[in-house]
């Protein structure tokens, strides 16, 4: 049956040969270093109901709590939602009801939705051309590989001249599909092709295929789209994205954005539940402040599967880089090179160069993905990856005053 299946997705492919996707260009250019976006509150909560709930007890909350438009998952967590909700209802504020719902025993937890930015430099301006989807294919692995790197991001160019070899994860092969997901999910357009049309998501995904290509990993990268064009996101569709990659089964989830002050429940729970199989590899942030007195999330969850990553420079040894380089030493774990990284836009041209912890993360998360054993604990498996960090008196301000060199 997986065999039919994929000569269908082939078949699929090859009809829709007039079909695009335009990918966003950048060039030599880098736009202004952005700052991690802090909380912006709308009006729509997020909520997970606890599993097992039928459709009729999820409507009787809804209307319960006076819930006017809802939202669903397209293809991940069936048991998180957004809702709008009525300014008042039964007399009670939407902060009234909100606070009513985190202590719900049906519920897992409830967030007001906000907005989270992709907080690292992006080059602009340079064309990767149209995408058709038959040009996908060749870069879709036929059998499964050894270690899997889930990215969250803003989705993936396959035709990216550097992504020589099949790479990209199977869903043809998984036990559990969406029904019609190949190689990831949009959870942007909710639709089967997590296409990059910002630019940030093919750099971290090179970054991390770059480091296991070099030490001949058999790896897969399962792409998750859920930042926009212009890098843009919201917290329902990283919850979305993340539960997508949890039940995907994945080893490592690369998360190079994040967000300060404002955590979230329901991303927390999805991070403690996959605590003792998935290794969450989170950038720090790029403001130069002090994680341990300004919470920057994912990173600053308190959980065993999370190895928070910041950048320094190329120097031996390594300094931190005043207001970029974010530091903490109970919240941030380890130092990568993220400072002026080349990176081939074309293969006519000279490099451009990109900086942030979003790149630091992505090299950290392709080596954690070179040292994956299966079956390995995860206490274990951290320090099997922190077994090669070198100690540096320049490094005090993190938790382990040491970094990989890679």
């Amino acid at each position: 049956m997986k065999k039919i299946g994929y000569l269908i997705l082939i078949i699929c492919f090859l009809s829709c040969e007039s079909e695009t996707i335009e990918t966003t260009t950048v060039n030599e250019e880098l736009t202004a270093q952005q700052k991690t976006v802090t909380t912006n509150k709308n009006e729509a909560v997020v909520i997970r109901f606890i599993a097992g709930l039928s459709e009729a007890e999820k409507s009787v909350l809804r209307t319960h709590y006076g819930v006017t438009a809802y939202e669903k998952c397209s293809c991940g967590d069936e048991n998180l939602e957004s809702w709008n909700l009525e300014a008042i209802h039964e007399g009670a504020t939407i902060e009234e009801r909100v606070s009513s719902m985190e202590e719900e025993p049906e519920m897992e937890g409830a967030d007001f939705n906000f907005d989270i930015q992709i907080a690292s430099q992006v080059p602009t301006d340079v064309i990767s051309g149209p995408i058709h989807y038959q040009n996908v294919l060749p870069k879709i692995r036929s059998q499964k590989a050894s270690v899997t790197v889930g990215v969250l991001d803003t989705g993936i160019d396959p035709t990216y001249f550097r992504f020589q070899q099949p790479f990209l994860h199977n869903t043809v092969l998984d036990e559990e599909t969406c029904g019609n997901d190949f190689f990831g999910w949009n959870f942007i357009e909710n639709n089967n092709m997590p296409i990059d049309d910002n630019g940030h998501g093919t750099i971290v995904s090179y970054m991390i295929y770059e480091q296991l290509v070099n030490t001949a990993t058999d790896f897969q990268i399962l792409p998750a789209k859920a930042f926009d064009t212009d890098g843009k996101s919201t917290l329902f569709r990283i919850g979305c994205g993340l539960s997508y990659l949890i039940k995907k089964e994945v080893n490592i989830i690369n998360m190079s954005f994040g967000w300060t002050t404002t955590s979230s429940a329901i991303i927390g729970s999805y991070i403690k539940e996959a605590e003792h199989n998935i290794l969450m590899v989170t950038s720090a942030g790029n403001t130069g402040e002090n994680n341990d007195e300004i919470a920057h999330f994912p990173s600053s969850y308190p959980a065993r599967n999370i190895l928070a990553v910041t950048a320094v420079d190329g120097e031996i040894p390594p300094t931190l880089v005043p207001i970029l380089s974010n530091f903490g030493p109970i919240s941030v774990d380890v130092a990568v090179h993220g400072i002026g990284l080349p990176f081939y836009t074309t293969a006519e041209t000279a490099p451009t160069s990109v900086t942030g912890s979003s790149y630091a993360s992505a090299k950290a998360a392709g080596f954690a993905a070179s040292k994956y054993q299966e079956g390995t604990a995860m206490a274990v498996f951290y320090h099997k990856i922190l077994l090669d960090k070198i100690q540096s008196s320049t490094l005090l301000q993190i938790k382990y005053a040491s970094y990989l060199d890679l």
